[in-house]
Parts: C-alpha cells; sequence; structure tokens
C-alpha cells in the first residue's frame, strides 16, 4: 500500500490542528490543586502587618486570605471558614467597598474590656437598690 505524499500531509495537518484545539480548549479550565495555599490555620497570635485576600477564581475553588506576622515577617494562610479568616475577609471585602485603607483591618479590638469594668458597677447599682428599698420597709 503506498501513500501519496499530498494526504500524508494532510494528514499531519489535521493532527496539528486538532492538538492546537485541545491544548487551547483546556487551558480555561478548572485544575484542583493550584491554590496559593495548600495548608491553612484557624488563627494567629501576634501584631499583624500586611494582609492579602484572594477572592476565587479558576485556578482556586475557595477564597485565599494570607496575613504577615509583624514580628516574624512570615507569610500565614488562614482557614477563610474560621472565625479570624471570617472576620478578615469581612473586613477586606468592606474596606475594598468603601474605598478605605485595608490597614485598619489589621488593628485587632481585644474583647471584654469594656464590658468588665461595667459589670462591677451595675453589681454594685442593685445591692444600693436592694439596700435602700429595705431602709423605706
Amino acid at each position: 500500500m503506498k501513500l501519496c505524499p499530498q494526504s500524508v500531509l494532510e494528514l499531519a495537518f489535521f493532527s496539528l490542528c486538532f492538538v492546537l484545539i485541545a491544548v487551547r480548549v483546556s487551558d480555561g479550565t478548572f485544575v484542583p490543586g493550584r491554590c496559593l495555599c495548600p495548608n491553612t490555620q484557624p488563627g494567629v497570635r501576634g501584631q499583624l502587618k500586611e494582609l492579602t485576600v484572594y477572592p476565587k477564581s479558576p485556578s482556586c475553588a475557595r477564597v485565599t486570605v494570607i496575613v504577615t506576622l509583624k514580628s516574624t515577617n512570615e507569610l500565614v494562610c488562614l482557614n477563610p471558614e474560621a472565625p479570624m479568616g471570617k472576620q478578615l475577609n469581612r473586613c477586606w471585602n468592606r474596606a475594598k467597598k468603601l474605598g478605605r485603607d485595608v490597614t485598619l483591618c489589621l488593628k485587632r479590638r481585644r474583647r471584654g474590656r469594656g464590658r468588665q469594668r461595667q459589670r462591677p458597677q451595675q453589681r454594685s447599682r442593685g445591692l444600693n437598690r436592694r439596700a435602700s428599698s429595705s431602709d423605706s420597709q
């Protein structure tokens, strides 16, 4: 069986076209495992220097939250489903939406300081009221 050189060239041309089309189509599809942070932590201790949040993308199916620690300049990937990750993600989105500086998200407030001072005052007021009402009877 003898092959004609023209048919061999046509076959090679069509094969090359098919390969190029297949490569082009596969470039836009999702490839799992391409996230910046394969391992995440629920939270960190210490002061934060920088915050970066990457939304979901074709290369990564989840939100990526990365913080830089002030003391060691270490990059830490936070779990976006953990409380700290959710808080920083919400603050990042709010800051971007309102056109504010994202560094405000890095200043964390301590919880409970104001409440601890108010409780003894409320209790003492309640005791004073009871004492005054029992004196009048």
